[in-house]
């Protein structure tokens, strides 16, 4: 169930203008095309808009997916989950395929209160089917809580050791505390940044590095410009924390963990460097032979294991990551934030064991993107898929080329798995899809 856009309900309802609030929830809705890459065969893909139904066909065959099947509700604002209890079409495939399909497992972007409230009109039909991903009994709430910058940050906080690094950071009830915080460490000539409770995808950031203001004036402007003009600062609280230097790495020095938490207890999936701007937005991953040192591998993998094992304990079930920064120093990793769901990562990691199997990182390097702009007008899938031909996968029957994940019907973007040999190879080919589109940066 890619229920992506209800993951951020609250935060989405809170945007006052019209038209902000339309693009934000689309944005989000957009990114539900890379669902169909999510694990293998034999699933139902429940979205919130169609697949585009080019992009499906196609990637069911270069993937050799079998047995898969794109179901929508007929209307969706926000909620995922409230759409298919409401369409009885939609409703009434869905207790068909799980009455077919008894112990069918159902998997949801993220455990929100509507997608539990769905559950339980499922299970009062008496139907047989499992939901492997939520929290145990009584721990629903550690979703939430989780997910957010402050939780995570006082939970890890208190497993801190010498193996766990967190920034220095400050809680604030509202923009007038953070507007303060920022401004103490902005003294200290220490740089800040300063976090929306319930951000996502950088969206909720602000970067206050004292070597681009000549004043504290010129970076309370900045402040302010952003507080003012976007919702998700108001009521809610704060994080403001140190800015940590980061050690660059081959993309942007942001290692990132996946985990998934179970009945049976908790594991590592995958670990990888995120690309991100200088304001800090997600824009995609990398993955694979040589994405991370060796060394800086290994301390991520035992950080990430000692917080699997506290929110496990907490009862919590699933997906999530942790986010990390490289300190420019020593190379030390920093927790900065955990996402209690499947992230943007989880679609790469899933299409590179379905490409290599198990032992994929040690036969390819991936570069990832979410939203590559192409130029000015929206293009067909058709005329993208035509345009990227000769470097589409598999290239000449080879494990590598370009797997396009998305394709936004809203604006001219799409997004791209680049899948090779190396990380040279990858580069090059990276290079190629900007040639394709003349773009010169």
């Amino acid at each position: 169930m890619a229920n992506i856009a209800e993951a951020f309900e609250e935060v989405l309802e809170g945007i006052k203008n019209p038209e902000e609030r339309r693009m934000r929830i689309m944005l989000e809705h957009n990114l539900c095309d890379r669902t169909l890459l999510w694990e293998r065969d034999n699933k139902i893909i429940i979205t919130p808009l169609p697949i585009p139904p080019l992009l499906l066909e196609k990637n069911k065959e270069v993937l050799s997916f079998k047995n898969c099947l794109n179901v929508f509700p007929k209307n969706v604002d926000i909620n995922l989950s409230e759409a298919i209890i409401k369409d009885p079409v939609v409703l009434r495939k869905l207790i068909t395929i799980i009455k077919n399909n008894p112990g069918i497992n159902i998997s949801p972007y993220a455990v929100t209160p509507s997608f539990i409230s769905l559950v339980c009109y499922l299970k009062h039909q008496n139907l047989n089917f499992a939901v492997q991903e939520r929290p145990a009994e009584g721990s629903d709430w550690t979703v939430q809580y989780l997910d957010s910058k402050i939780g995570s940050r006082t939970e890890i906080d208190k497993i801190k050791s010498k193996n766990i690094n967190t920034p220095q950071s400050v809680i604030c009830r509202n923009k007038s505390e953070a507007v303060s915080a920022a401004k103490w460490f902005y003294v200290k000539d220490f740089s800040c940044v300063i976090k929306a409770n319930f951000g996502e995808g950088g969206w909720g950031t602000i970067m206050i590095k004292t070597r681009e203001y000549k004043s504290w004036k010129d970076a309370l402007e900045k402040i302010n410009a952003e507080f003012f003009t976007d919702s998700i600062w108001d009521n809610s609280l704060i994080l403001v924390e140190e800015y940590i230097p980061v050690k660059k790495g081959i993309f942007g020095g942001y290692p990132s963990s996946e985990l998934l938490l179970s009945k049976k207890g908790y594991q590592v999936t995958y670990i990888c460097d995120q690309i991100v701007t200088k304001d800090g937005k997600f824009l995609g991953i990398t993955l694979g032979k040589n994405s991370l040192n060796g060394k800086i591998k290994n301390k991520i993998k035992k950080v990430s294991m000692l917080v699997g094992e506290k929110f496990w304990k907490m009862g919590y079930r699933g997906f999530f990551d942790i986010d990390f920064v490289l300190s420019g120093k020593n190379q030390t990793p920093y927790i900065i934030e955990t996402n209690m769901r499947r992230t943007g990562g989880t679609h790469i990691f899933d299409t590179a064991k379905s490409v290599f199997g198990e032992n994929w990182d040690k036969k390819t390097f991936i570069i990832s993107q979410d939203s590559f702009y192409y130029g000015e007008k929206i293009l067909s899938g058709k005329v993208i898929f035509e345009k990227m031909r000769e470097i589409l996968f598999p290239i000449n029957k080879d494990k590598k080329g370009v797997i396009i994940s998305i394709i936004n019907k809203w604006q001219p973007t799409f997004g791209f798995i680049v899948i090779e040999k190396s990380f040279d190879a990858a580069i090059k080919m990276h290079s190629k899809i900007k040639n394709i589109w003349n773009i010169k940066n």
